[in-house]
């Protein structure tokens, strides 16, 4: 998964700005498009900022639960 690839996505399905989603997270306009153009590098708290300013969930399978069906 590249995350900037689905965050960029998420901007354009749901035509939030950039600068929209800066505010939204607290961040500076630059550090926004630093991430989105691969300037700087995701780390936790900026992921987290971002899925609760785009309204994402992360969900991480493990292969041993894709085989039960169950969801961690």
């Amino acid at each position: 998964m590249n995350f900037t690839k689905v965050v960029l996505n998420a901007l354009e399905k749901t035509n939030m700005k950039k600068t929209e989603l800066a505010r939204a997270t607290g961040y500076s306009n630059q550090y926004i498009y630093d991430l989105l153009s691969g300037k700087r590098r995701w780390n936790e708290e900026s992921i987290n900022k971002v899925c609760g300013a785009l309204g994402f969930e992360i969900v991480i399978e493990r292969e041993e639960d894709k085989a039960d069906g169950a969801t961690v």
